[in-house]
Protein backbone atom coordinates (compact mmCIF):
# COMPACT_ATOMS: atom_id res chain seq x y z
CA UNK A 1 0.00 0.00 0.00
CA UNK A 2 1.30 3.42 -0.95
CA UNK A 3 0.14 6.37 1.14
CA UNK A 4 1.28 8.87 -1.51
CA UNK A 5 -1.68 10.96 -2.71
CA UNK A 6 -2.95 14.29 -3.88
CA UNK A 7 -4.22 16.69 -1.22
CA UNK A 8 -7.72 15.29 -1.74
CA UNK A 9 -7.04 12.03 0.07
CA UNK A 10 -5.30 8.64 0.03
CA UNK A 11 -4.72 6.75 -3.20
CA UNK A 12 -3.72 3.18 -3.99
CA UNK A 13 -0.23 2.50 -5.27
CA UNK A 14 0.65 0.38 -8.29
CA UNK A 15 1.20 -2.61 -6.02
CA UNK A 16 -2.58 -2.72 -5.53
CA UNK A 17 -3.79 -1.09 -8.74
CA UNK A 18 -2.08 -3.38 -11.25
CA UNK A 19 -3.07 -6.80 -9.85
CA UNK A 20 -6.65 -5.66 -9.16
CA UNK A 21 -6.90 -4.23 -12.68
CA UNK A 22 -5.64 -7.51 -14.13
CA UNK A 23 -8.34 -9.40 -12.21
CA UNK A 24 -11.04 -6.94 -13.31
CA UNK A 25 -10.09 -7.44 -16.95
CA UNK A 26 -11.44 -11.00 -16.87
CA UNK A 27 -15.12 -10.13 -16.30
CA UNK A 28 -14.74 -7.17 -18.68
CA UNK A 29 -13.66 -9.43 -21.56
CA UNK A 30 -16.54 -11.81 -20.85
CA UNK A 31 -19.04 -8.93 -20.69
CA UNK A 32 -17.80 -7.35 -23.92
CA UNK A 33 -17.97 -10.66 -25.79
CA UNK A 34 -21.53 -11.28 -24.60
CA UNK A 35 -22.87 -7.75 -25.03
CA UNK A 36 -24.61 -8.80 -28.23
CA UNK A 37 -23.40 -6.07 -30.57
CA UNK A 38 -20.39 -3.90 -31.34
CA UNK A 39 -22.24 -0.89 -29.96
CA UNK A 40 -23.13 -2.71 -26.75
CA UNK A 41 -19.56 -3.93 -26.26
CA UNK A 42 -18.31 -0.40 -26.90
CA UNK A 43 -20.52 1.02 -24.13
CA UNK A 44 -19.35 -1.67 -21.70
CA UNK A 45 -15.65 -1.07 -22.43
CA UNK A 46 -15.90 2.74 -22.62
CA UNK A 47 -17.50 2.96 -19.18
CA UNK A 48 -15.03 0.48 -17.67
CA UNK A 49 -12.06 2.42 -19.03
CA UNK A 50 -13.36 5.66 -17.55
CA UNK A 51 -13.85 4.16 -14.10
CA UNK A 52 -10.59 2.23 -14.00
CA UNK A 53 -8.75 5.40 -15.05
CA UNK A 54 -10.23 7.18 -12.03
CA UNK A 55 -8.33 4.84 -9.72
CA UNK A 56 -5.07 5.85 -11.48
CA UNK A 57 -5.65 9.58 -10.98
CA UNK A 58 -2.13 10.11 -9.61
CA UNK A 59 -0.87 9.21 -13.06
CA UNK A 60 -3.77 10.04 -15.40
CA UNK A 61 -3.92 13.70 -14.35
CA UNK A 62 -0.34 14.28 -15.51
CA UNK A 63 0.49 15.51 -19.05
CA UNK A 64 1.33 12.61 -21.37
CA UNK A 65 1.62 14.11 -24.85
CA UNK A 66 1.05 17.51 -26.48
CA UNK A 67 0.25 18.93 -23.06
CA UNK A 68 -2.75 16.58 -22.71
CA UNK A 69 -3.32 14.52 -19.59
CA UNK A 70 -3.82 10.79 -19.66
CA UNK A 71 -7.53 11.30 -18.96
CA UNK A 72 -7.85 13.70 -21.90
CA UNK A 73 -6.06 11.31 -24.25
CA UNK A 74 -8.26 8.43 -23.09
CA UNK A 75 -11.43 10.44 -23.76
CA UNK A 76 -10.17 11.47 -27.19
CA UNK A 77 -9.25 7.88 -28.01
CA UNK A 78 -12.64 6.50 -26.93
CA UNK A 79 -14.46 9.24 -28.84
CA UNK A 80 -12.40 8.74 -31.98
CA UNK A 81 -12.83 4.97 -31.92
CA UNK A 82 -16.56 5.34 -31.43
CA UNK A 83 -16.93 7.77 -34.32
CA UNK A 84 -14.82 5.69 -36.69
CA UNK A 85 -15.93 2.15 -35.88
CA UNK A 86 -19.18 2.20 -33.88
CA UNK A 87 -21.46 5.13 -34.65
CA UNK A 88 -23.45 5.00 -37.87
CA UNK A 89 -23.31 8.43 -39.57
CA UNK A 90 -27.08 8.37 -40.21
CA UNK A 91 -27.74 8.21 -36.46
CA UNK A 92 -25.84 11.44 -35.91
CA UNK A 93 -28.79 13.14 -37.64
CA UNK A 94 -31.27 12.19 -34.89
CA UNK A 95 -33.39 15.26 -34.18
CA UNK A 96 -32.90 14.91 -30.43
CA UNK A 97 -29.20 15.68 -30.86
CA UNK A 98 -29.73 19.17 -32.29
CA UNK A 99 -29.37 20.95 -28.89
CA UNK A 100 -26.04 19.17 -28.38
CA UNK A 101 -24.80 20.46 -31.72
CA UNK A 102 -26.03 23.94 -30.77
CA UNK A 103 -23.90 23.77 -27.62
CA UNK A 104 -20.86 22.68 -29.65
CA UNK A 105 -21.39 25.53 -32.13
CA UNK A 106 -21.77 28.08 -29.32
CA UNK A 107 -18.64 26.76 -27.60
CA UNK A 108 -16.63 27.23 -30.80
CA UNK A 109 -18.09 30.70 -31.46
CA UNK A 110 -17.53 31.84 -27.87
CA UNK A 111 -13.97 30.52 -27.90
CA UNK A 112 -13.24 32.33 -31.17
CA UNK A 113 -14.74 35.61 -29.90
CA UNK A 114 -12.60 35.42 -26.76
CA UNK A 115 -9.41 34.38 -28.58
CA UNK A 116 -9.17 30.91 -27.05
CA UNK A 117 -9.74 28.28 -29.75
CA UNK A 118 -8.27 25.55 -27.52
CA UNK A 119 -11.11 25.97 -25.05
CA UNK A 120 -13.66 25.49 -27.82
CA UNK A 121 -11.91 22.33 -29.02
CA UNK A 122 -11.83 20.90 -25.49
CA UNK A 123 -15.56 21.54 -25.07
CA UNK A 124 -16.25 20.05 -28.50
CA UNK A 125 -14.40 16.86 -27.59
CA UNK A 126 -16.41 16.51 -24.36
CA UNK A 127 -19.72 16.89 -26.16
CA UNK A 128 -18.51 14.51 -28.89
CA UNK A 129 -17.78 11.92 -26.18
CA UNK A 130 -21.31 12.30 -24.83
CA UNK A 131 -22.78 12.09 -28.34
CA UNK A 132 -20.89 8.88 -29.08
CA UNK A 133 -22.24 7.30 -25.88
CA UNK A 134 -25.78 8.45 -26.73
CA UNK A 135 -25.70 6.99 -30.24
CA UNK A 136 -23.93 3.78 -29.17
CA UNK A 137 -26.60 3.10 -26.53
CA UNK A 138 -29.32 3.87 -29.07
CA UNK A 139 -27.79 1.51 -31.65
CA UNK A 140 -27.28 -1.26 -29.10
CA UNK A 141 -30.94 -1.04 -28.06
CA UNK A 142 -32.12 -1.22 -31.68
CA UNK A 143 -30.30 -4.56 -32.01
CA UNK A 144 -31.16 -5.66 -28.46
CA UNK A 145 -34.56 -4.20 -27.40
CA UNK A 146 -34.47 -6.26 -24.21
CA UNK A 147 -31.36 -4.27 -23.17
CA UNK A 148 -29.38 -7.40 -22.36
CA UNK A 149 -26.17 -5.46 -22.95
CA UNK A 150 -27.00 -3.33 -19.89
CA UNK A 151 -26.91 -6.46 -17.75
CA UNK A 152 -23.32 -6.93 -18.89
CA UNK A 153 -22.64 -3.21 -18.47
CA UNK A 154 -22.96 -3.72 -14.72
CA UNK A 155 -19.48 -5.25 -14.98
CA UNK A 156 -18.17 -1.80 -15.97
CA UNK A 157 -18.79 -0.60 -12.42
CA UNK A 158 -16.82 -3.33 -10.69
CA UNK A 159 -13.74 -1.05 -10.43
CA UNK A 160 -15.76 1.42 -8.35
CA UNK A 161 -17.22 -1.25 -6.09
CA UNK A 162 -14.03 -3.25 -5.68
CA UNK A 163 -11.78 -0.28 -4.92
CA UNK A 164 -14.35 1.18 -2.53
CA UNK A 165 -14.49 -2.16 -0.72
CA UNK A 166 -10.70 -2.16 -0.54
CA UNK A 167 -10.66 1.34 0.95
CA UNK A 168 -13.03 0.07 3.64
CA UNK A 169 -11.04 -3.11 4.28
CA UNK A 170 -7.71 -1.22 4.44
CA UNK A 171 -9.26 1.72 6.32
CA UNK A 172 -8.35 4.40 3.80
CA UNK A 173 -11.04 7.06 4.18
CA UNK A 174 -10.98 10.61 2.88
CA UNK A 175 -12.10 13.69 4.76
CA UNK A 176 -15.45 14.87 3.40
CA UNK A 177 -15.71 18.05 1.36
CA UNK A 178 -17.73 19.61 4.16
CA UNK A 179 -15.22 18.65 6.83
CA UNK A 180 -17.93 16.88 8.84
CA UNK A 181 -16.83 13.28 8.57
CA UNK A 182 -15.14 10.58 6.51
CA UNK A 183 -16.07 9.28 3.08
CA UNK A 184 -15.01 6.15 1.23
CA UNK A 185 -14.18 6.56 -2.44
CA UNK A 186 -11.72 3.77 -3.10
CA UNK A 187 -8.61 5.89 -3.62
CA UNK A 188 -10.29 8.04 -6.28
CA UNK A 189 -9.54 11.73 -6.63
CA UNK A 190 -12.74 13.27 -5.27
CA UNK A 191 -16.16 12.15 -4.10
CA UNK A 192 -18.01 14.27 -6.69
CA UNK A 193 -16.90 12.30 -9.76
CA UNK A 194 -16.87 9.00 -7.84
CA UNK A 195 -20.45 9.39 -6.62
CA UNK A 196 -21.70 10.46 -10.07
CA UNK A 197 -20.09 7.34 -11.53
CA UNK A 198 -21.72 5.20 -8.83
CA UNK A 199 -25.06 6.87 -9.59
CA UNK A 200 -24.58 5.90 -13.24
CA UNK A 201 -24.17 2.32 -12.06
CA UNK A 202 -27.47 2.51 -10.21
CA UNK A 203 -29.06 3.90 -13.39
CA UNK A 204 -27.73 0.96 -15.40
CA UNK A 205 -29.13 -1.43 -12.81
CA UNK A 206 -32.53 0.27 -13.10
CA UNK A 207 -32.81 -0.60 -16.79
CA UNK A 208 -30.97 -3.94 -16.82
CA UNK A 209 -34.28 -5.79 -16.98
CA UNK A 210 -32.86 -9.02 -18.36
CA UNK A 211 -30.38 -9.54 -15.51
CA UNK A 212 -31.24 -12.30 -13.03
CA UNK A 213 -33.28 -10.72 -10.25
CA UNK A 214 -30.91 -11.63 -7.36
CA UNK A 215 -27.92 -10.19 -9.24
CA UNK A 216 -29.81 -7.04 -10.17
CA UNK A 217 -31.04 -6.47 -6.62
CA UNK A 218 -27.54 -7.07 -5.23
CA UNK A 219 -26.05 -4.62 -7.74
CA UNK A 220 -28.63 -1.93 -7.01
CA UNK A 221 -28.05 -2.40 -3.29
CA UNK A 222 -24.26 -2.20 -3.67
CA UNK A 223 -24.39 1.00 -5.75
CA UNK A 224 -26.99 2.49 -3.40
CA UNK A 225 -24.73 1.89 -0.40
CA UNK A 226 -21.73 3.04 -2.44
CA UNK A 227 -23.34 6.43 -3.02
CA UNK A 228 -24.09 6.81 0.69
CA UNK A 229 -20.52 5.83 1.61
CA UNK A 230 -19.16 8.41 -0.84
CA UNK A 231 -20.99 11.00 1.23
CA UNK A 232 -21.35 13.69 -1.44
CA UNK A 233 -24.44 15.68 -0.44
CA UNK A 234 -25.32 16.85 -3.95
CA UNK A 235 -25.39 13.33 -5.36
CA UNK A 236 -27.29 11.93 -2.37
CA UNK A 237 -29.98 14.60 -2.79
CA UNK A 238 -30.18 14.19 -6.58
CA UNK A 239 -30.18 10.41 -6.28
CA UNK A 240 -33.24 10.33 -4.01
CA UNK A 241 -35.95 10.67 -6.74
CA UNK A 242 -34.42 7.88 -8.82
CA UNK A 243 -34.00 5.54 -5.84
CA UNK A 244 -37.59 6.22 -4.77
CA UNK A 245 -38.88 5.58 -8.31
CA UNK A 246 -37.06 2.23 -8.46
CA UNK A 247 -38.46 1.26 -5.06
CA UNK A 248 -42.04 2.17 -6.00
CA UNK A 249 -41.98 0.60 -9.46
CA UNK A 250 -40.20 -2.51 -8.21
CA UNK A 251 -42.85 -3.23 -5.60
CA UNK A 252 -45.74 -2.37 -7.91
CA UNK A 253 -44.58 -4.53 -10.81
CA UNK A 254 -43.71 -7.49 -8.59
CA UNK A 255 -47.36 -8.50 -8.24
CA UNK A 256 -50.15 -9.51 -10.61
CA UNK A 257 -51.81 -6.77 -12.64
CA UNK A 258 -55.06 -6.95 -10.62
CA UNK A 259 -53.09 -6.36 -7.39
CA UNK A 260 -51.03 -3.40 -8.61
CA UNK A 261 -53.32 -0.59 -7.44
CA UNK A 262 -53.32 -1.61 -3.76
CA UNK A 263 -49.61 -2.42 -4.00
CA UNK A 264 -48.95 1.03 -5.51
CA UNK A 265 -50.72 2.64 -2.54
CA UNK A 266 -48.73 0.49 -0.13
CA UNK A 267 -45.50 1.31 -1.94
CA UNK A 268 -46.31 5.03 -1.86
CA UNK A 269 -46.85 4.89 1.91
CA UNK A 270 -43.62 2.92 2.33
CA UNK A 271 -41.78 5.41 0.13
CA UNK A 272 -43.10 8.30 2.21
CA UNK A 273 -41.86 6.58 5.36
CA UNK A 274 -38.43 6.04 3.82
CA UNK A 275 -38.23 9.69 2.78
CA UNK A 276 -39.21 10.74 6.30
CA UNK A 277 -36.48 8.54 7.80
CA UNK A 278 -33.99 9.97 5.31
CA UNK A 279 -34.96 13.52 6.21
CA UNK A 280 -34.43 12.75 9.89
CA UNK A 281 -31.07 11.05 9.31
CA UNK A 282 -29.71 13.77 7.03
CA UNK A 283 -31.43 16.80 8.57
CA UNK A 284 -28.18 18.17 10.01
CA UNK A 285 -26.27 17.52 6.79
CA UNK A 286 -28.80 19.47 4.70
CA UNK A 287 -29.75 22.14 7.24
CA UNK A 288 -27.92 24.90 5.36
CA UNK A 289 -29.69 23.87 2.14
CA UNK A 290 -33.03 24.56 3.82
CA UNK A 291 -31.74 27.94 4.96
CA UNK A 292 -30.70 28.80 1.41
CA UNK A 293 -33.97 27.66 -0.18
CA UNK A 294 -36.01 29.71 2.29
CA UNK A 295 -34.61 32.90 0.73
CA UNK A 296 -32.15 32.15 -2.10
CA UNK A 297 -31.95 35.75 -3.35
CA UNK A 298 -30.49 36.83 -0.02
CA UNK A 299 -27.31 34.86 -0.76
CA UNK A 300 -26.88 35.86 -4.40
CA UNK A 301 -25.07 39.15 -3.97
CA UNK A 302 -21.63 40.69 -4.57
CA UNK A 303 -18.97 38.38 -3.11
CA UNK A 304 -17.53 41.18 -0.97
CA UNK A 305 -20.84 41.39 0.92
CA UNK A 306 -20.66 37.82 2.29
CA UNK A 307 -19.89 37.59 5.99
CA UNK A 308 -18.02 34.67 7.55
CA UNK A 309 -21.10 32.56 8.31
CA UNK A 310 -22.61 33.11 4.86
CA UNK A 311 -19.37 31.88 3.30
CA UNK A 312 -19.88 28.51 5.00
CA UNK A 313 -23.40 27.88 3.71
CA UNK A 314 -23.63 24.83 1.42
CA UNK A 315 -19.85 24.48 1.24
CA UNK A 316 -19.65 28.10 -0.02
CA UNK A 317 -21.76 27.41 -3.12
CA UNK A 318 -23.79 30.67 -2.95
CA UNK A 319 -20.49 32.55 -2.71
CA UNK A 320 -19.11 30.64 -5.70
CA UNK A 321 -22.26 31.22 -7.76
CA UNK A 322 -22.29 34.92 -6.91
CA UNK A 323 -18.64 35.26 -7.90
CA UNK A 324 -19.36 33.91 -11.37
CA UNK A 325 -22.65 35.75 -11.87
CA UNK A 326 -21.21 39.14 -10.92
CA UNK A 327 -18.07 38.51 -12.99
CA UNK A 328 -20.29 37.74 -15.99
CA UNK A 329 -22.35 40.87 -15.30
CA UNK A 330 -19.16 42.96 -15.52
CA UNK A 331 -18.51 41.69 -19.06
CA UNK A 332 -19.29 43.34 -22.37
CA UNK A 333 -22.72 43.08 -24.05
CA UNK A 334 -21.23 40.54 -26.47
CA UNK A 335 -19.95 38.49 -23.54
CA UNK A 336 -23.40 38.63 -21.95
CA UNK A 337 -24.68 36.86 -25.06
CA UNK A 338 -21.78 34.48 -25.79
CA UNK A 339 -19.89 34.33 -22.49
CA UNK A 340 -16.17 34.41 -21.76
CA UNK A 341 -15.40 31.15 -23.54
CA UNK A 342 -15.37 27.44 -22.54
CA UNK A 343 -13.24 26.70 -19.46
CA UNK A 344 -12.28 30.40 -19.25
CA UNK A 345 -12.73 30.27 -15.48
CA UNK A 346 -9.56 28.20 -15.05
CA UNK A 347 -6.78 30.37 -13.70
CA UNK A 348 -9.22 33.10 -12.64
CA UNK A 349 -11.30 31.29 -10.01
CA UNK A 350 -10.14 28.86 -7.37
CA UNK A 351 -12.97 26.39 -8.00
CA UNK A 352 -15.32 25.54 -10.84
CA UNK A 353 -18.84 27.07 -10.78
CA UNK A 354 -20.63 24.15 -9.04
CA UNK A 355 -23.81 24.80 -11.04
CA UNK A 356 -24.23 23.95 -14.70
CA UNK A 357 -26.44 26.94 -15.51
CA UNK A 358 -24.15 29.38 -13.68
CA UNK A 359 -21.11 27.87 -15.39
CA UNK A 360 -22.82 27.96 -18.79
CA UNK A 361 -23.86 31.58 -18.27
CA UNK A 362 -20.26 32.56 -17.57
CA UNK A 363 -18.75 30.47 -20.38
CA UNK A 364 -21.40 30.71 -23.14
CA UNK A 365 -23.68 33.56 -22.06
CA UNK A 366 -27.44 33.75 -22.49
CA UNK A 367 -27.31 31.79 -25.73
CA UNK A 368 -25.53 28.93 -23.95
CA UNK A 369 -28.06 28.86 -21.12
CA UNK A 370 -30.87 28.73 -23.70
CA UNK A 371 -29.17 25.82 -25.51
CA UNK A 372 -28.59 23.91 -22.25
CA UNK A 373 -32.21 24.36 -21.18
CA UNK A 374 -33.31 23.29 -24.67
CA UNK A 375 -31.28 20.08 -24.33
CA UNK A 376 -32.79 19.23 -20.96
CA UNK A 377 -36.29 20.07 -22.21
CA UNK A 378 -35.95 17.99 -25.37
CA UNK A 379 -34.74 14.95 -23.45
CA UNK A 380 -37.35 15.33 -20.71
CA UNK A 381 -40.06 15.62 -23.38
CA UNK A 382 -38.70 12.48 -25.03
CA UNK A 383 -38.94 10.70 -21.66
CA UNK A 384 -42.59 11.77 -21.39
CA UNK A 385 -43.22 10.26 -24.82
CA UNK A 386 -41.45 6.99 -23.94
CA UNK A 387 -43.28 3.72 -23.58
CA UNK A 388 -42.87 1.24 -20.74
CA UNK A 389 -40.12 2.85 -18.64
CA UNK A 390 -41.60 6.35 -18.49
CA UNK A 391 -41.79 6.65 -14.70
CA UNK A 392 -38.17 5.68 -14.10
CA UNK A 393 -36.94 7.73 -17.06
CA UNK A 394 -38.65 10.87 -15.78
CA UNK A 395 -37.23 10.27 -12.31
CA UNK A 396 -33.75 9.80 -13.78
CA UNK A 397 -33.95 13.03 -15.80
CA UNK A 398 -35.21 14.92 -12.76
CA UNK A 399 -32.36 13.45 -10.70
CA UNK A 400 -29.85 14.58 -13.31
CA UNK A 401 -31.37 18.07 -13.29
CA UNK A 402 -30.96 18.26 -9.50
CA UNK A 403 -27.38 17.09 -9.85
CA UNK A 404 -26.67 20.05 -12.13
CA UNK A 405 -27.93 22.54 -9.58
CA UNK A 406 -25.04 22.09 -7.15
CA UNK A 407 -22.28 20.45 -9.17
CA UNK A 408 -21.36 20.20 -12.87
CA UNK A 409 -21.72 16.75 -14.40
CA UNK A 410 -21.21 18.36 -17.82
CA UNK A 411 -17.69 19.29 -16.67
CA UNK A 412 -16.92 15.70 -15.59
CA UNK A 413 -16.46 12.88 -18.06
CA UNK A 414 -18.32 10.70 -15.53
CA UNK A 415 -21.29 13.04 -15.78
CA UNK A 416 -21.18 13.10 -19.57
CA UNK A 417 -21.17 9.29 -19.60
CA UNK A 418 -24.17 9.23 -17.28
CA UNK A 419 -26.20 11.68 -19.34
CA UNK A 420 -25.14 10.02 -22.58
CA UNK A 421 -26.38 6.65 -21.35
CA UNK A 422 -29.63 8.15 -20.05
CA UNK A 423 -30.30 10.10 -23.25
CA UNK A 424 -29.49 7.14 -25.50
CA UNK A 425 -32.02 5.00 -23.63
CA UNK A 426 -34.56 7.85 -23.66
CA UNK A 427 -34.24 8.49 -27.39
CA UNK A 428 -34.71 4.80 -28.16
CA UNK A 429 -37.77 4.58 -25.89
CA UNK A 430 -39.29 7.72 -27.40
CA UNK A 431 -38.63 6.64 -30.97
CA UNK A 432 -40.05 3.19 -30.31
CA UNK A 433 -43.22 4.78 -28.93
CA UNK A 434 -43.63 6.74 -32.19
CA UNK A 435 -43.68 3.58 -34.30
CA UNK A 436 -47.34 2.55 -34.71
CA UNK A 437 -48.16 -0.91 -33.46
CA UNK A 438 -49.58 -3.25 -36.08
CA UNK A 439 -53.34 -3.48 -35.88
CA UNK A 440 -55.35 -6.69 -35.86
CA UNK A 441 -55.36 -8.65 -39.09
CA UNK A 442 -58.76 -8.56 -40.71
CA UNK A 443 -59.84 -11.18 -43.20
CA UNK A 444 -61.80 -9.85 -46.14
CA UNK A 445 -64.02 -12.32 -47.93
CA UNK A 446 -64.71 -11.63 -51.57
Amino acid sequence: MNAQALPYGPAFGLGVLLPVTALLLVPLVIAARRAGSVAGAFVVVALWLRYIAGAYHLYMFKPFAAGLSGNALLSIGVTGFGLLFVVRPANLALKWLLPVYALVALALVSAALNGDPAGGINAGVKYAYMTVIIVAVFQALRIDPAARFLSWAMVSFLPLLVFQALSLALHLPKGSEDGDGLVWIGGYNHEAAFSVAMMTGFLVGCFAKSAPRPIRVAFLTATFLGILLAGYRTTILAFAPLALAVFLSGLTLSVRRDQRVPMAVTAAVGGLLLVSVGVLLYSAKFADLGAFLSDPTALIKPPRDFDYLERQVMSARPLIWSSYIYAWADGTPLQHLFGFGPESWEGLFKVYPHNTLVGTLYELGWFGVAAMLALWTVMFTAAIAARGERFKLLAAHFAFFLLNMATMPFWQVEGLAMYGLLCGYTIYAARTAQVPRPGPIRLVYA
